[in-house]
């Protein structure tokens, strides 16, 4: 294996090894927006289930962002920047770069992505706010029907990242 070959591979694998890493937190902020969906259920105004829902709402996208701009530094190359770099960078997630990756999520995904992303945004801001119980329903419903879509995206992105390490670890055809 050439130096070149031996460099991408070592890239690919550390990929592989933070993704699962940020993706293990992604299954920890579900859990969290579980146990505050539930606790709402039983007390819709339970200051403290509302936090937590805010809580696992924000850390969910901004692991999944982790994920995104991990694939774009590594394999793109470029990381968006400028104002608009959150929402530029879903757009590149849903785009393939032919003769690097696949697209690493459905264009279909990018409308949901981008209400949590907003969702984060306004936490991030809210200083002084009061959470209104209906509005992280809706949030916790969107982020229950995108996970599993985002899941099976991750594991085909992971499957082509462990192919092209597969395929650097072969011996050269004669």
């Amino acid at each position: 294996m050439s130096a070149e070959s031996r460099a991408s591979a070592a890239m690919l694998a550390r990929l592989l090894v933070e993704v699962d890493e940020d993706r293990r937190g992604l299954a920890k902020r579900m859990a969290d927006a579980h146990e505050a969906k539930r606790r709402m259920g039983a007390q819709p105004s339970d200051a403290g289930a509302l936090a937590l829902a805010a809580v696992a709402l924000h850390g969910w996208y901004t692991g999944v962002e982790t994920i995104f701009e991990r694939i774009a530094r590594e394999l793109d190359g470029d990381v968006p920047r400028g104002d608009r770099w959150h929402r530029e960078l879903l757009a590149q997630m849903a785009a393939e770069i032919p003769g690097t990756r696949p697209a690493v999520v459905d264009i279909s995904l990018v409308t949901d992505l981008a209400a949590l992303l907003a969702f984060r945004h306004f936490f991030r801001h809210a200083y002084a706010v009061t959470f209104d119980p209906g509005h992280l329903e809706n949030e916790l419903a969107r982020l229950v029907r995108t996970e599993g879509p985002v899941n099976v995206a991750l594991d085909a992105f992971e499957a082509f990242v462990r192919a092209a390490l597969s395929a650097l670890a072969a011996p050269p055809e004669p």
